[in-house]
């Protein structure tokens, strides 16, 4: 068995601070960690983007200042495979992480994973001649393979080179929900971190086009039984119980009695509040007083836009009419909710993101309503800001990230992407536009939108410390 090391790398340096990012531990990592470990192999863990923010500062660390940090532990550890997980945004950060392992030990197989060079394998090798294999999937099978001594040719799912040409192998299975196990948190200081996200399912059967999950995950529904969501939050909160709890099932609707349980072990593991995420088709009322019930205080549902045009284009299996019919369903239950919108997806239009902005000011009169009426309890229970982030309407710029079908076919889209500067796709930067509104006319709009929200607010009679959650776009 060969020695594993995996590195979660840091993100891109920001003139703001983003270190709410680091407060989450590197779930992904974790599951491949337990799933190595179960397997016998000798696996240690670095989150160097936790260690980007641990001085009590707004400033960073460099990224060379972690570079040579990296170095120093690969040198401590020797390990003999070193796997480097990335997301598109933290792409170029993975990759100097990557090139700084390999100088601190030469001999050792430098893998690179995640959603992004999942669909950029041949583009990472080719630019990166210090990482020897991409896993492109589910990293869990591919790592345990490579580290039982299998040669290269026989790991599915992986691409690197021979002969001077990359080779691509074909994918392997999915694993199946009872294959994942629960993530290895003990491997690392848990006190560290603000937030744990259980995660309940892998894979989606939809086709948004600006989603590249499905295709990495599959586009079938893996549920994870709620024992294993159970055995995951009560190992999160031993190590430490003051974790705020963020349960994440884009399916919530679709699997009610499943979703009840996992709600009742939320409950039963620890009074309190959580906050939670899913898609908005399939919520009904009785899933909304089940997650009040256990002390969900907000979830966040991804709206995208206020055109039933924009939504059909882009496969988003919902329509205004029910966003509109789940806003009253928040209001008549006296739940906040934190309403998710991207501004330039394909087919967008001047018209259309004015729709946009009035389905999403109708959602935050659904809000702010049941802020205004309960503002003195909620603010006994959560600082100001955050009631703030739990009822607003949130407006992101489109990112077109590999594996999407944006990225693949933008002309058939009808979108422009201006280049692949992979650090700008942070959803607060323009990386390209719908052919019918440009870019400066869509960042334009978003400011519009932030200060609409603000007016909303206003309008509701409730203070706003807008200095203390501003715009950052």
């Amino acid at each position: 068995m060969l020695k594993v090391l995996l590195i979660d790398p840091p993100f891109p340096e920001r003139p703001w601070d983003i270190n709410w990012l680091t407060q989450f531990p590197p779930k992904g990592l974790m599951y491949v960690a337990a799933y190595l470990r179960e397997a016998g192999i000798g696996v240690d863990v670095l989150d160097a983007k936790q260690m980007q923010y641990e001085r009590p500062s707004l400033l960073s660390r460099s990224i060379n200042e972690i570079q040579e940090r990296v170095k120093y532990y690969v040198k401590d550890k020797n390990p003999e495979i070193i796997g480097i997980t990335s997301t598109t945004i933290s792409y170029i950060p993975a990759t100097k992480i990557a090139k700084a392992a390999k100088e601190a030990a030469p001999e050792a197989i430098v893998v690179i994973g995640g959603v992004h060079v999942t669909f950029m394998a041949k583009e990472t090798l080719n630019e990166c001649p210090w990482i020897d294999i991409v896993v492109r999937g589910e990293g869990e099978r591919p790592l345990s393979e490579l580290a039982k001594g299998e040669p290269f040719s026989q790991i599915q799912g992986i691409s690197y080179r021979e002969n001077g040409a990359i080779v691509d192998n074909p994918a392997g299975p999915l694993l199946n929900p009872d294959e994942i196990p629960v993530p290895a948190y003990d491997m690392l200081d848990m006190t560290k971190y603000a937030y744990v996200v259980l995660m309940c399912t892998r894979g989606c059967p939809y086709n948004c086009t600006f989603c590249e999950l499905p295709s990495v995950h599959g586009r079938g529904i893996r549920c994870r039984s709620f024992e294993k969501v159970s055995q995951e939050l009560e190992l999160a909160l031993s190590l430490n119980p003051n974790l705020e709890i963020r349960y994440e099932d884009e399916f919530m609707g679709l699997f009610p009695e499943r979703t009840k349980k996992i709600l009742d072990v939320i409950k039963s593991k620890r009074a309190g509040q959580f906050r939670a995420a899913t898609r908005p088709d399939g919520l009904t009322d009785e899933i909304l007083v089940k997650l009040k019930e256990a002390g969900c205080t907000n979830l966040y549902i991804g709206m995208e836009s206020g055109s039933d045009e924009v939504l059909l284009f882009n496969k988003r299996a919902i329509t205004v009419a029910k966003i509109l019919e789940i806003a009253e369903m928040f209001l008549k239950n006296e739940m906040l909710f934190h309403a998710g919108f991207i501004l330039g997806l394909p087919g967008e239009t001047k018209q259309t993101l004015e729709q946009t902005l009035d389905i999403a000011l109708k959602c935050c009169d659904s809000t702010f309503a049941t802020v205004r009426k309960n503002f003195k309890e909620l603010l006994s229970v959560m600082p100001f800001k955050l009631i703030v982030e739990n009822s607003r309407a949130e407006f992101n710029l489109l990112a077109p990230n590999p594996g999407t079908e944006i990225f693949r076919n933008p002309e058939k889209m009808r979108y422009k992407i201006f280049h692949k500067n992979w650090e700008l796709y942070d959803c607060n930067t323009s990386v390209g536009e719908p052919y019918d509104v440009s870019a400066p006319e869509i960042e334009a709009f978003k400011k519009k939108a932030f200060l609409a929200v603000q007016d909303k607010m206003k309008s509701y009679g409730l203070p706003v410390n807008w200095w203390d959650y501003g715009y950052k776009g």
